[in-house]
């Protein structure tokens, strides 16, 4: 978990200019480096990128884990079409329309979701509709809580 960790500080500090204040705020209590800004809720950064290859479009990070309460931000790096799509659920977790995100067609745009009670620990599958047969997967654990500190 530290390296995600590692690597969403990293990618979030390569969309300031896009985060918002609250984004920035989650970052400066993510990057504190004591042992009571790892229990609260943070940021996790998800680009939808395109690369050279075989497979050029992806999520990067592709595995991510989050707590309840963190915030998940899926940022359009590039120049085609994406969407956030949650193809699998565990049981009992109540995504509804927040299942599918809007087309992101700019750059810069985003789809933000708070890891809320509608999520239920375990893993979840994210696809992009318009390239899932070409690879463009992502997978989601979820896991306890963000606040340690509440006892939750």
């Amino acid at each position: 978990m530290f390296s995600i960790r590692s690597a969403v500080i990293g990618s979030l500090a390569s969309v300031v200019a896009l985060a918002t204040p609250v984004v920035a705020q989650d970052v400066a209590h993510s990057d504190a480096g004591n042992g009571a800004a790892a229990s609260m809720p943070h940021t996790i950064v998800i680009k939808l990128i395109e690369r050279p290859g075989a497979m050029p479009f992806a999520f990067e990070p592709a595995t991510v884990t989050a707590h309840h309460g963190d915030t998940l931000r899926f940022v359009q790096f590039a120049s085609t079409m994406h969407n956030v799509h949650f193809k699998t659920e565990p049981k009992g977790a109540k995504l509804g329309s927040a299942a599918t995100s809007q087309y992101l067609t700019t750059k810069g745009q985003a789809y933000t979701l708070v890891v809320d009670s509608r999520f239920v620990n375990g893993t979840y599958e994210i696809v992009c509709d318009p390239h899932e047969l070409i690879g463009m997967h992502a997978f989601l654990s979820v896991t306890g809580s963000a606040s340690v500190a509440s006892g939750k």
